[in-house]
This record gives structure tokens, sequence and C-alpha cells, in this order.
């Protein structure tokens, strides 16, 4: 029996055991609008009464619970409270959710795009649904069970973890072959090229900057990948940009298709082929594109995207705010709501050059800080120097746990000198977002 069989075997036992069906993610798209806007009603109804009725429940929900009308649920909807990031941290803390409603699932954490790290719970049926929309999306960029799959990501030893064996075997089984992103050098490109030459077929994915980097270390030493030998890939995790996509696409032969998501809410839209939009996962998702004073933007307008979990019963996922922007047309909304996105304008993190030459994708801050619930914000500082300058906003730590914390550090950078300062408040841009990493010019 051959490994791709085995693995097409494999996925479809996973599938049934940890995701839930999603023909109505399909089916949804081929209603009528007005039928489409009767069972978003229906869906976000429900959501608004269970937290509503929670004892955490926000006012606004609790009388929001009590209506019975759709109609008039559409109307007050845009009064409703939008759930921050502060909010998940302060309010609805996930070992409380656990303990006070006897909710089943896990606690997760993100470390975000503006240097916040986000701690938040999944239900038993979220992390259906999440592994749901993570194999629909890429089932719709033209993957199938059994094909390796190449992932620049990051490596979990770098922020201090360690893989258990359970993980490992579940990427052996699925085919996916994790290439280590955050720390990037010629190795990288090596491991990648590897895997290539060892398959016929493959998927790739990873974030948008590493993808970028490796494109352009193929293209520099010259070379010809064979056509096909990447069947299709997408980014994830950063903005892309049509200069990025290009040098993908002139390395090997296929455009990078636009997935957006976050570890809060899964895959949320996702472009299905090289020149559409990002359509959005309706019903489980409902969208809304907010200008800063919390009004409905007009089509083509850059504005806060405000996303409703309609599945989720661990963290209220109620007009939550991811912190992203993004844009969409005319043709994109309905009397539904918005079907799809034009573009993000999302995080951007990119690769740096550190004091000590190590290149490295700024990311890796994000995921690193995520372990720490001590730190509530922070911001990298690249100084002059030589060293590193660390902005850290939260509950200070005892020294054991900061000599965990720049061990950790140090293993990583390679011993590169590093200032921790704890500081009441980090700035914001004009747009209301942390820079979370700076270099002293």
């Amino acid at each position: 029996m051959t490994m791709s069989l085995v693995s097409r075997l494999w996925w479809r036992r996973y599938l049934h055991r940890n995701g839930c069906p999603w023909d109505e993610l399909a089916l949804f798209q081929e209603l009528a609008p007005d039928q489409q806007r009767v069972q978003l009603a229906e869906r976000l109804l429900r959501q608004v009464q269970y937290f509503g009725r929670r004892e955490d429940a926000l006012p606004e929900w609790r009388d929001a619970a009590r209506i019975t009308d759709r109609d008039e649920l559409w109307r007050i909807w845009p009064q409703l409270p939008i759930v921050t990031k502060q909010m998940l941290n302060d309010r609805f803390r996930p070992d409380e959710i656990k303990r006070r409603f006897g909710c089943e699932g896990r606690a997760d954490s993100t470390g975000g795009s503006t240097g916040e790290p986000t701690h938040f719970f999944h239900d038993r049926h979220m992390l259906r649904a999440i592994t749901a929309q993570i194999t629909y999306s890429m089932l719709g960029m033209g993957w199938r069970p059994g094909m390796p799959i190449v992932s620049i990501w990051g490596s979990e030893r770098d922020i201090g973890k360690q893989v258990p064996w359970k993980i490992r075997l579940h990427y052996s089984m699925a085919r996916q072959y994790n290439v280590d992103g955050y720390s990037l050098d010629q190795g990288t490109v090596d491991r990648v090229l590897s895997i290539l030459h060892r398959h016929k077929h493959v998927a790739m994915y990873g974030f948008t900057s590493m993808l970028e980097f490796v494109a352009e270390q193929v293209l520099d030493r010259g070379v010809a990948i064979e056509p096909e030998k990447v069947k299709t890939a997408w980014n994830g995790g950063e903005i892309l940009t049509e200069t990025q996509n290009q040098v993908f696409r002139t390395a090997f032969g296929v455009p990078l298709l636009n997935r957006y998501g976050g570890r809060e809410l899964s895959t949320m839209a996702c472009q299905f082929s090289p020149t559409a939009p990002l359509t959005v996962l309706r019903p489980w998702l409902f969208l809304e594109v907010l200008d800063e004073s919390g009004k409905r933007v007009e089509p083509g307008e850059s504005g806060r995207l405000i996303w409703t979990s309609t599945i989720c019963r661990g963290s209220p996922f109620l007009r939550y705010e991811v912190e992203d922007w993004g844009t969409f047309q005319a043709p994109h909304q309905c009397e539904s709501g918005i079907h799809a996105l034009l573009t993000i304008d999302g995080r951007s993190a990119g690769v740096v050059r550190l004091p000590n030459g190590m290149k490295i994708n700024n990311i890796y801050w994000n995921h690193f800080f995520k372990e720490f619930r001590e730190v509530r914000q922070f911001q990298v500082v690249i100084r002059k120097r030589g060293d590193l300058h660390l902005l850290l906003r939260g509950e200070r730590w005892s020294r054991e746990r900061e000599q965990y914390f720049r061990g950790t550090l140090s293993n990583f950078l390679h011993n590169l000198p590093v200032e921790i300062e704890w500081v009441e408040q980090i700035p914001r841009t004009n747009r209301g977002k942390r820079i979370q990493v700076i270099r002293e010019s």
C-alpha cells in the first residue's frame, strides 16, 4: 500500500473523528440573498440568546436575548458592543469559562498582529468546525487528501516548547512537512528543495514573507522547478501583495492564493482562484466592515473587520474586532451582508536582520510572547548599539520565570544582548495599532 493511499485513509478517519460536515458552507452560497438573510438572522439570534443568558453577559446582550423577531435583531445589531481582545483577556477568561459554565473544549492563545497576546476558549463544537473550515478551504484551493504539504511556518522549539509525539505522528500521517521559518537562511531553502525533490506533486503554504524569502532564493540560485511540482499554494498569517505573489509564481509556477484567518476564528475568508475575491465562510461567520466611529463603510473604503462566530459557545466572538482592516466592492454585498473581501490590510511582518546578522521573521515574537500569560502587550526595539530592548506591559514575573524567559530567548537569538523594561503603556499608531517591532534609525 502506497504512502499516498495510507494518508488518504488516515485523512478520512481523522476528519470523521475531529471535523464536522461542511456542506452548508457551499450550499449557503447558492441560496437567494433573502434566504441567506433569514438563515443568518436565526443563527445570530441563537448566539445572542445563549451569551445573553450567561452570567458573564454584557448588559446589551441580556436585552437583545429577549428579541424573538429576526428583523428586530437586524435593526439593533449595529448597536451591540464590539468585543475587543482586551475584553477577552479581562472579562471572558478561558479558565473561568470552563469552570463557571461547564464548557468542554480547549483554551488557546494567539500572539495577534499588534503585540497584544489574546487568550480564549473554544468549545468542542467550535474545535470540530475549525477542522472543517481548514479542510474546506484547502480542498477549494486544489489540495487533495494524501497530497504532501510543505509548511513554511515556525518551530515550537524556538519558543521553548516540545512537539508531543502525537502531533509528530499527526504530521507524518497527514504527509505534512514543517520547515522552520522563524530563522531564515540557506538551510531553509535546502530543506524545501529536498522535500520537493522527493515527491511528484506537493501543496505549499506558510507565512507570506517566509514563502517570499524561499522563492527569492530559488530564483537567485537559478533552480528550475518542474512544472506542476507545486500543484497549489497559499499564504497565511500576513497580507499578500502582488509583488510577493509574482515572485512566488515565477519561482514555483503557481500563484499564491490568499487565505485569511486567525487562531481565534480559524479560516475566515479564502481566495479559491487567482482572480477571485476572498469568500467569507458564511454562515459560520458574519462580517461587518466599519470605520473608526463604528459606522459601516462604503464599498471600496478600508474599514475595521468585525467578525461574529455563529458557532462558538466558549469565548463570545460577537462583533469581535480582530484589529485588521480590509475592503470590499459593491458586488461583494447583498441584503444578507458582506460575502467577500477584495483586500486584507492585516499584519505584514516581514524578515528583519538582527544586530548579530541573524535573519528572523517578525512573526516569531507573536508566537513567543503568547506563551507568557504575564505579558499583556509588547514591543521589540532593535537598537543601533547592537542589542534588543523589550518593552513589556503586564504583570512582572518571578525571578525563576524571568530566567526561563531569558534562557529560551537566548537560545534562539544566539546570546544577543536583551534589555527588558516594564512600562505602563505602549503607544498606538493613528489607526489604533501597536507596532510590535521597530528599528532605531
